[in-house]
C-alpha cells in the first residue's frame, strides 16, 4: 500500500475588529515613537544649554578673579 501526503495551505485573513485593533496597536506605538524623539530631543538641547551656562559661569568667574586681583578692564 502507497500512502499518498497532502500539503494543505490554509489561508486565514483577520477579522475586521482584528484589523481595525492592529491600526489602533499601531498608530499607539507611533504616538510613543514620537513622544520618544521629542524627549531625546529635549534631553539633547537642555544638555546644550547647560554646557552654555557652564561656559559662562565660567567666564564670569575669571573676570571676578581678575577684578579681584586689580586687573580689572
Amino acid at each position: 500500500m502507497s500512502t499518498i501526503t497532502h500539503d494543505i495551505f490554509v489561508h486565514l485573513i483577520p477579522s475586521k475588529e482584528l484589523s481595525n485593533m492592529f491600526r489602533r496597536q499601531a498608530k499607539g506605538q507611533r504616538g510613543l515613537k514620537m513622544l520618544a524623539l521629542v524627549s531625546v530631543g529635549c534631553a539633547i538641547w537642555s544638555e546644550v544649554e547647560r554646557r552654555k551656562q557652564e561656559e559662562q559661569i565660567y567666564q564670569l568667574s575669571v573676570r571676578v578673579k581678575k577684578l579681584e586681583r586689580g586687573e580689572g578692564e
